[in-house]
This record gives structure tokens, C-alpha cells and sequence, in this order.
């Protein structure tokens, strides 16, 4: 038993005209093709599903109940259908994203607004995690993003801005004033530092060894985020990637770049194994306007600021 959906639209058609004329004109079929259809279904179906009298076709019982439970399934291939076009045009679904709070406090909340508005059916989730790259491969996400450098084969990673490092210090600190700040000029400063294991850390204090410069390291933080903190309240002074004092959360810190140049890389995060859905496409090219744009100057970028476009992006912009 092998039926088709045309022949179930033929008995549709015909058990809502009552004739086989009639439903022959609602198809486009002829009369004859009509009658071959609905005979071939009773056939597949083995199950008498008309009474024949005078060459008309009568519906059995089996037929009428046969039909309401057709109508439920067409109702739900209708279902279907809308739904998948639903999701062509990014009018339903669902966006997760795990991100580091560095760049999910700036950027990504910048483009998520924007695609939150143009989107008004998806849902979005939006997670922050201090271990993107493990928990993109653990958690059932679409896209993650992170400044913190994690290779591993099942990840498919994407360089999106580079941003040279900035030194922060309180609004009323002698230094405030300077237009850049390399290492001496924080000898013996009462310093924030990034946690022992972190990257980051290895290489600032290895500037710092480099010219031979001590500094009073008392306190530790995972991320920018917390350093900004305890310079705004004057507890010391930090080096720190420049995206949370650019979007001035913190209105008594003043950032100056630093000699020599620290680099922070914002990268996206995706699975191998994982087909990529539109809805996240849209999200990253989003969010890849909005880099674009800051790195243009068509969005706030304070002179202090220094970033650059992977060379990816630089030729797609080009």
C-alpha cells in the first residue's frame, strides 16, 4: 500500500464538491483522471470507500471518517509548511549564544538589540560564561564569543577584531593626563592583575620582566570587567582590553594606550559537526556590521582606540 498525496487531494476534493466532476475542476484534472485517482486509492488502501450507483460515486462511512482524519493531516503538513517558511524568512525559531561578559556586554548586546527588533518571532537565549570554547562544545548552542584563545578540532573559530590593549587608571591619577603609558611609567603602581593561569597575564608580566619594571600585585581579576571596577574606585591602576571603557560604564576611569602594544582578539565560536542555521548567519553578519562600523568610525571609537579587522574582513570590506 503505497498512497500518494495527490490521491488524498483528490479524495479531499471530492468529498467536499460530492462530485467527481466538480473536483475534477477544482485539480485541473480531467473527469476520467479524477475517477482513476479516487479508484486507485480505494485499491492501495483496500477499503471500500464509495457506493456506486448510477455511475455516482456515494462516500461509505469509512470514507467520511477516512476524511476527517485526512483534513487533520493536510492541517498539519500546512503546519509544517508555514513554519519552514517561517524560518527561511527568520520569522520563528530560536538563537543561543554563549559569550564571555567582555564582549557580551558590548558588541554582541549592540547587535543583539538590532536583531532582536528585525526578528520580533525568535526567541534568544543568551548565556555568559568565562569558558566559551568548552561550553560551546558541552552546551547546545549555536554561536559563542570569546577574547580568550581555545583551539580545539571540533571547533570551527573565526578571528573578528583585533584591539590593542589600554592602561586604566582613576580619573584623578597623575597619569590621567598622559597620551600614552608604557611600563616605566607604572613602576611601583599598586596593580590590578589578570588571574596567574590567564594568557593574558603571562604576557603582560612578561613586558613588565622585560623592562625590568616591578609592580605591587596584590590583587587579582578574571576579566576586564572587575579591573575597571576597582580602578573606578581607586584601588590601582590595570591594563585591560578597551571595549568596556569605550561603551563608559565606568565614568572615572580613563583609558591611555599602552607601549608596547597588547593584543586582544575577539573571536567567534562555532561547532564543526553542527549545520550553521540562518538565524545565527544573520546574527554574525550583524555583528560583524557593527565591528565594522567601530573599526570605521561610524560608531563610537575614542581616539585611544586601536583596533583592526582581521584580514578576512578587511577584504570583504574592501
Amino acid at each position: 500500500m503505497r498512497i500518494t498525496h495527490r490521491q488524498l487531494e483528490a479524495f479531499i476534493q471530492f468529498m467536499e464538491t460530492g462530485t467527481v466532476t466538480a473536483a475534477a475542476e477544482r485539480m485541473y484534472v480531467t473527469q476520467p483522471a479524477m475517477s482513476k485517482m479516487l479508484a486507485g486509492l480505494e485499491l492501495d488502501l483496500d477499503l471500500a470507500l464509495f457506493h456506486r450507483e448510477k455511475r455516482r460515486l456515494i462516500p461509505t462511512d469509512e470514507a467520511r471518517m477516512l476524511y476527517n482524519e485526512v483534513r487533520r493531516l493536510f492541517a498539519s503538513l500546512a503546519d509544517v509548511e508555514r513554519f519552514a517558511r517561517d524560518l527561511r524568512e527568520f520569522r520563528t525559531g530560536e538563537l543561543r549564544l554563549i559569550t564571555a561578559a567582555t564582549i557580551g556586554h558590548t558588541l554582541v548586546a549592540d547587535a543583539l538589540a538590532e536583531f532582536s527588533r528585525e526578528n520580533p518571532q525568535v526567541d534568544i537565549l543568551m548565556d555568559m560564561s568565562s569558558n566559551v570554547g568548552p561550553d560551546v562544545l558541552a552546551a547546545n548552542v549555536d554561536i559563542g564569543f570569546s577574547v580568550t584563545q581555545f583551539q580545539h578540532p571540533a571547533l570551527r573559530i573565526e578571528p573578528l577584531l583585533h584591539a590593542s590593549s589600554v592602561c586604566v587608571v582613576p580619573r584623578d591619577h597623575p597619569l590621567a593626563g598622559r597620551s600614552r603609558i608604557g611600563p616605566k611609567d607604572l613602576e611601583g603602581e599598586e596593580f590590578i592583575s589578570f588571574s596567574r593561569d590567564s594568557r593574558m597575564r603571562h604576557i603582560t608580566d612578561g613586558v613588565f620582566e622585560q623592562h625590568r619594571v616591578s609592580r605591587k600585585m596584590r590583587i587579582e581579576v578574571f576579566a576586564s570587567a572587575e579591573a575597571n571596577a576597582l580602578v573606578s574606585r581607586g584601588v590601582g591602576v590595570a591594563i585591560v582590553e578597551p571595549l568596556g571603557v569605550r561603551q563608559e560604564f565606568w565614568r572615572d576611569v580613563v583609558a591611555i594606550p599602552f607601549d608596547p602594544a597588547i593584543e586582544f582578539t575577539f573571536s567567534s565560536f562555532r561547532p564543526r559537526d553542527r549545520v550553521a542555521s540562518p538565524l545565527a548567519n544573520r546574527f554574525l553578519n550583524i555583528l560583524k556590521r557593527h565591528i565594522r562600523d567601530m573599526h570605521d568610525g561610524v560608531s563610537n571609537r575614542p581616539d585611544w582606540m586601536e583596533v583592526r579587522l582581521p584580514r578576512r574582513a578587511r577584504e570583504e570590506a574592501g
